[in-house]
Parts: C-alpha cells; structure tokens; sequence
C-alpha cells in the first residue's frame, strides 16, 4: 500500500484549504530551504497528515506562512544552526524532530546534544511506516 491508498481507505485527516504553487515558492523563500518533489506533493495534496496519534506539521492556504511547519522550521534554524538545510515535518516532544531535505530524506534531530541522523528513508515512505505503526 502505498501513500495515497492509505489516506484514502483510512481515517486519515487532512486539510481542505490547500495551497498552492506559488505558496510553495513563498515557503521555500521564508525558510530558505528547497522544498523536495515529495514534500511539495504532500503539501499540495494534503496541506497536513494526521492518522490516531500521528500528527505532522504542514502548511494550510489559512495560514500560509504562519502554519506550524514554516513556524516550526524557523524556530529551528533560529535556535540550531545544524538545522538550517532541512524542513521540520514531525515532533516527538523533549526536542525530538523529525526533518526532511530537499531530496526528501528524512532525518532525525535531537535538540539536546544537536544531534542529526538519517532515518534512511523517503518522505513517503516514512509517513506510512508512522500511520502502519500506529494500526
């Protein structure tokens, strides 16, 4: 199963107030980071995912660059410098994040200790590992 038949054959939540193209370019602008071929998918498909415990950051057309991905990442880069090349997607709480960068890898980032390491995994992939585990 891949993304797209997950969100549409479960309770999977989402937004109705999508962006558009042109967000996504203000977007890349305000963080200054490149936002990936799969990231820009799910921001204009989706706007954000959520499935049970699972919730991931995005942007929304209500919001546009205050919404909590653009607000997270900025709070990031403003306090760790190792984040700067990278998207915030996912927060585990106590400074655990998840980030994404502009080939769409994902990575894990612990604020204590600044430390970052790939999860070995695309954007996509890492969503549905995330919803499966939490069925």
């Amino acid at each position: 199963m891949d993304i797209k038949e997950f969100v549409h054959n479960k309770d999977v939540d989402f937004t109705k107030n999508l962006i558009g193209k042109s967000d996504i370019r203000a977007v890349e602008k305000e963080l200054g980071v490149k936002i990936g071929s799969q990231l820009e998918e799910y921001l204009l498909e989706y706007g954000y995912l959520g499935f049970e415990s699972v919730e991931l950051y995005g942007v929304n057309s209500r919001q546009k660059l205050k919404s909590d991905m653009v607000t997270q990442t900025l709070y990031l880069h403003k306090y760790f410098r190792k984040t700067k090349p990278y998207i915030a997607i996912e927060s585990f709480g106590d400074g655990d994040y998840r980030l994404v960068d502009p080939d769409d890898n994902v990575y894990r980032y612990i604020s204590d200790g600044d430390d970052l390491t790939s999860t070995g995994k695309k954007l996509f992939d890492y969503i549905l590992e995330r919803f499966e585990e939490e069925m």
